[in-house]
């Protein structure tokens, strides 16, 4: 068996120093390192998925709401469109100018009715006219206007004849 030097043994003693410092960095240090690292960006991606989930929940919350305030708009029964058209007419001041109101009702997938007004107004001056859309569109019913017809009247300077078809929607 060979003995070892002074000298060799103190090389030997600065390479397990050498040795034990690099498995100490390598096996407690960078670890710590990396993971206090990779933890605060975890935490950012977290942060923005949390964000992210939030938002998604926000939206789901103001569908939900659209929803029910359509369904309550559905089921009200009380929605008598011809009334409510003489209603709206009287208001914009076109009692006068309303020629003919038709309703026609149909069903849609034995589930919701579907009543369509065909409303011409003769000789109504523009200005009502757009106060009578108004109140249309502004109505709390679930309400379409599929179409407007503007002609210009034989009858007066300044007046149009118009056609509007309007569509409520109801469940049975």
């Amino acid at each position: 068996m060979r003995t070892l030097t002074e000298r060799e043994k103190k090389l030997f003693q600065i390479l397990i120093a050498v040795s034990a410092t690099i498995a100490v960095f390598f096996l407690i240090i960078n670890p710590i390192i990396s993971l206090k690292t990779g933890s605060s960006s975890d935490m950012q991606k977290n942060i923005s998925d949390l964000a992210r989930i939030d938002k998604i929940y926000q939206d789901y919350r103001e569908i939900r709401e659209q929803k029910n305030n359509y369904m309550s708009q559905l089921n009200r029964k009380d929605a008598n469109i011809t009334a409510l058209v003489e209603q709206w007419a009287a208001s914009a001041k076109v009692t006068r100018n309303i020629a003919d109101t038709r309703s026609t009702q149909t069903n849609i997938q034995n589930k919701y009715i579907k009543i369509t007004t065909t409303i011409k107004l003769d000789s109504v001056a523009i200005e009502p006219l757009l106060n009578f859309i108004y109140h249309i569109e502004s109505s709390n019913l679930l309400l379409k206007i599929n179409y407007i017809r503007i002609q210009e009247a034989i009858k007066g300077r300044n007046t149009y004849d118009v056609s509007l078809k309007i569509s409520n929607f109801m469940t049975q």
